[in-house]
């Protein structure tokens, strides 16, 4: 029965080996292997360097939070702390910046809500002769702190 199929068989077909791979078959599961690991690489960087970052306040996020603040308080009028709340008075508006569970947040007029800095586990503002503190915590532990100095003189503090 052997020697019957074999005979069946055309004769190119007995050069060829059809059980094994061909340099061109090697050749293709190699570079799709190589592009797969290519592209997974940066995305494992991207993912395990998220974790660390994501608890931390970006360097950037403090810069655009300390200008801000720095320019609001030169432009007040009259600055005060109640209940862990910084209350600047500037002409007919009164800008509150408060905790919103790990946020701190600004708002103007007791309206709107404005993320200003994320991931803060403690924060405090500190009015000391004519000049506000702040000093914040993020929840890696990492301390940030600035003072700013109005441009009109708030009179003593009591």
């Amino acid at each position: 029965m052997k020697k019957i199929l074999s005979c069946l068989k055309p004769k190119y077909a007995v050069y060829w080996n059809e059980e094994a791979f061909t340099l061109i078959e090697a050749l293709i599961a190699f570079s799709i292997f190589t592009t797969i690991i290519f592209f997974m690489t940066p995305i494992f960087q991207i993912i395990l360097t998220n974790k660390d970052t994501e608890a931390s306040l970006q360097a950037m996020e403090w810069e655009v939070f300390s200008s801000q603040i720095k320019k609001e308080i030169r432009l007040s009028t009259r600055a005060e702390v109640v209940s862990g709340r910084l209350i600047l008075t500037k002409d007919i508006e009164t800008i509150q910046y408060e905790r919103y569970g790990t946020n701190l947040r600004r708002r103007v007029n007791s309206t709107g809500h404005e993320i200003i800095l994320q991931n803060v586990s403690q924060f405090s503002f500190t009015i000391l002769n004519n000049a506000v503190k702040v000093f914040v915590t993020d929840l890696r532990g990492r301390e940030y702190s600035m003072t700013a100095f109005p441009i009109v003189n708030w009179g003593t503090v009591p």
